[in-house]
């Protein structure tokens, strides 16, 4: 009780996490010396709650480490390569790269073939019961036991399954990209989950969209071909660097394949989470991404009846078509700019309301189990009996062949209905198309979240397209425009998209290349950014906002203002342990045993000066080989000392995975623990490091463009005097946040006076709920998994 009350700041993590459990007291104290402090007394509860919650759920994140390893070890490593072997890895390289573009194009074909499938059975069962008599009554029985049938499967793969299947995906290749580990993200069974998934939840009726799905799985083929030998090399692509780049690699040509965008895939992984790019690799992605739209477009038109073998044409998961009009005019550019702010309300609005939703099931629904399935088959029954029966408002036949356009909308699949409003002819009924576009706008924020496989690109596409279609076919008749009503459904449709995910660049060319039109660049890059612009005036991108929910430490591509008045030794975590070049078995183990840091700074034994940094996969490595290779001695001197375990050894044991360390003590004999190791060979003796001076926002910038992981801080005679996490480069930005609430709820900004009876009640009155709030999110963290993404 006295670690966690008195307020002490330079404990280790471990040992305050060890005295909150004790107490059951989780408001532990930051773990930096920042001036900021934690929330101070003038902040409201609910906000020292919260910022004590995400302290606690980020301790259950580690980061991965893309920082140049300068060991002797890695060092001779790479020398090997030279001549042959270096050519043998470059060679089979170029080959899995198009592997992985084979691979998920071929995903993105079977997934697009098998929703047409199951599509064009439940409309011809439709027909055969109509023309057979059956009233609509048996025919909704028919049409709802179908979709619940679909959703129950694809709601059992996500809560019982693979909690991670969830959702489109892209928040967690984008934290991936950004350096965090999640784990289960990119492994087969989330694959087989999520492309099973994707095709029961959109053929269900879901108002969910295929693609976001698509670049999830192009990045786990990507993350398997990871684990493949180049030849006789042996996990020669399973170093963090490479591993990184091939999953860059792999979501680009997700999204290659589901539009058939290659260009636009390598931007979409350039803006949305790579931040390592360079020349090569950017060849390397694009390479990938051409192969995916090269298998989508060889195999979509002969497998779909639309083209022979052998003829690659337009036919991809997602095609929007040519326009015949390729021309606007000077007076239409403020229309489009107006029609991107308004994307960007609508999609601030979207973000805002799934936010509270997303917090509501977090609280309530949890991540797994039967109450999320229950969900999914409640929000299945609601959406596709209204969508059944919307269309026979406009009245006419009940028979689906016979819709008009507008009615077809309710029941016809995304990308067909997106092209309808781009290029039908005929006079599309406004108020059925308002009434569309509402509903379709409620429903989506209701299904973004739920415990199904879901993409978010073609709904918002959907909605936006019937909002910009009702503006087109208004000013038609207006003579200074009279232009194609289409044209204003795919500027609507670019509007509503980036004001909900805030994508610009990458959007702009991935419309581009869908629909041929490279003449209509202008007008949608000047819609994006305004809708991009416009939404961020109140909340960010829907993306990044769930990975805020799940309290990720992504950092920012640009550092905060206020990082650059604050220094190193503000925020840098101290009493770091620490060891030496030559160091005792036995007081490795003892060390691994009493904390779970990711990496120790490496002494000069005597003078205690910074050497270097030794990661802890790689300590385990040491302690698991050092047997069979020798390192151990009585004395760290002679041949043992001399003796290095070779980089190859460890990556057979799928280094840098970590090792279990129960195993590897088990291992271990008293002789061994006698024993001395000399770890000279293992440190990377070149890593960054600052000195105690340095700013803060310095930090921020080494941590996101070198892939950094851990950050030694130095003195002046060069000893350890700290060390910096992206987890304290984020503790000292939330808590200059929580000062600034602080300041105004002390100068009275809110209206309500803070020491008043009213203030304290409603502080009181909230608490409650906010506490719980709190404890909701964690919990999700403390079953491993994230729900909402």
């Amino acid at each position: 009780a006295c670690l966690v009350s008195s307020g002490l700041r330079h404990l280790p993590s471990h040992h305050l996490l060890l005295a909150a459990m004790l107490t059951g007291d989780f408001r532990l104290p930051s773990l930096s010396a920042s001036p900021v402090g934690s929330p101070t007394p003038a902040a409201s509860k609910s906000t020292r709650d919260l910022w004590n919650a995400k302290a606690k759920a980020r301790q259950g994140i580690e980061s991965v480490c893309y920082d140049l390893n300068e060991s002797e070890q890695y060092i001779a490593y790479v020398k090997s390569f030279a001549g042959m072997p270096g050519k043998l890895k470059g060679g089979f390289r170029w080959f899995y790269l198009c592997a992985v573009g084979i691979g998920a194009g071929s995903i993105a074909v079977c997934i697009a073939f098998l929703l047409k499938c199951v599509n064009r059975l439940k409309v011809d069962t439709q027909e055969a019961m109509f023309e057979a008599g059956h009233g609509l009554l048996a025919r909704y029985l028919a049409w709802i036991g179908t979709c619940l049938l679909l959703s129950a499967v694809a709601g059992a793969l996500v809560c019982y399954v693979e909690p991670l299947a969830a959702g489109s995906g892209i928040p967690e290749i984008k934290c991936i990209l950004n350096g965090i580990d999640l784990p289960n993200v990119l492994l087969l069974r989330t694959l087989v989950c999520k492309a099973c998934g994707i095709i029961c939840s959109v053929g269900a009726g879901l108002p969910c969209g295929k693609e976001g799905p698509m670049i999830h799985s192009g990045a786990i083929v990507a993350a398997q071909a990871t684990r493949a030998r180049a030849g006789p090399l042996v996990g020669a692509y399973q170093v963090n660097t490479e591993s990184r780049d091939f999953v860059a690699a792999g979501a680009a040509a997700g999204v290659a394949a589901a539009f058939g965008a290659p260009i636009g895939g390598v931007l979409f992984a350039v803006e949305e989470g790579a931040s390592h790019m360079n020349p090569t690799i950017l060849v390397r992605t694009f390479v990938c991404a051409a192969m995916a739209a090269l298998t989508v477009r060889f195999f979509a038109g002969p497998m779909d009846g639309t083209a022979p073998w052998g003829t690659l044409g337009t036919d991809v998961p997602v095609e929007f078509g040519r326009f015949d009009v390729r021309r606007y005019k000077f007076l239409e550019l403020p229309i489009f700019a107006l029609m991107g702010v308004c994307g960007g309300l609508f999609g601030a609005l979207f973000n805002g309301i799934n936010t509270r939703l997303s917090k509501w099931r977090m609280r309530y629904v949890g991540p797994r189990g039967h109450l999320r399935y229950l969900e999914v088959l409640f929000v299945t029954l609601t959406i596709v009996s209204f969508n059944f029966f919307a269309p026979l408002i406009r009245g006419g036949s009940n028979r689906m062949s016979s819709f008009c356009s507008a009615q077809t909308l309710f029941v016809d699949v995304g990308g067909e209905a997106i092209r309808d409003l781009f290029h039908g002819e005929e006079h599309i009924d406004q108020g059925m198309l308002l009434f569309f576009a509402l509903i379709h706008y409620v429903q989506t924020i209701w299904t973004y979240g739920l415990g199904v496989p879901s993409g978010l690109f073609v709904p918002s596409l959907l909605g936006g397209a019937a909002f910009g279609r009702i503006i087109g076919q208004l000013l038609q008749s207006f003579e200074p425009v009279a232009t194609s009503p289409g044209l204003y459904a795919l500027i609507g449709a670019t509007a509503m998209l980036s004001g909900m995910a805030r994508i610009t660049i990458s959007l702009a060319v991935i419309l581009m290349e869908t629909t041929g039109e490279a003449e209509w660049g202008i007008p949608i890059f000047l819609t994006v950014m305004a809708a991009k612009w416009t939404g961020d005036l109140f909340n960010k991108g829907i993306y990044d906002i769930h990975i805020d929910l799940r309290h990720v430490p992504l950092l920012e591509h640009r550092p905060e203002k206020h990082e650059l008045g604050l220094q190193a030794s503000d925020i840098m975590a101290t009493g770091v342990t620490s060891i030496f070049l030559r160091h005792r078995v036995g007081d490795l183990v003892d060390t691994l045993e009493s904390c779970r840091h990711g990496a120790f700074p490496v002494l000069e034994e005597g003078t205690r000066r910074f050497i270097g940094i030794l990661d802890r996969c790689t300590l385990l490595q040491v302690l698991h080989l050092g047997k069979q290779h020798g390192i151990f001695s009585e004395k760290a001197s002679g041949e043992a000392a001399n003796a290095m375990i070779p980089y190859e050894e460890m990556l057979r044991d799928r280094h840098p995975a970590p090792l279990s360390f129960a195993k590897i003590k088990a291992s271990l004999t008293s002789e061994d623990y006698a024993r001395e190791v000399d770890l000279r060979p293992y440190v990377n003796m070149g890593c960054y490091t600052v000195q105690e001076h340095a700013a803060v926002m310095r930090c921020h910038l080494l941590f996101r463009t070198m892939g950094l992981r851990h950050l030694p801080v130095l003195g002046a005679d060069h000893t350890v005097r700290g060390i910096i996490t992206r987890k304290d480069l984020l503790l000292a930005a939330e808590e200059h946040d929580v000062a600034a609430i602080s300041a105004c709820k002390t100068l009275g900004t809110e209206g309500v006076p803070v020491d008043g009876s009213d203030a304290s009640s409603s502080r009181k009155a909230n608490a409650p709920a906010q506490q719980a709030e709190a404890t909701a999110e964690v919990a999700v963290w403390e079953d491993g998994v994230c729900f909402n993404l």
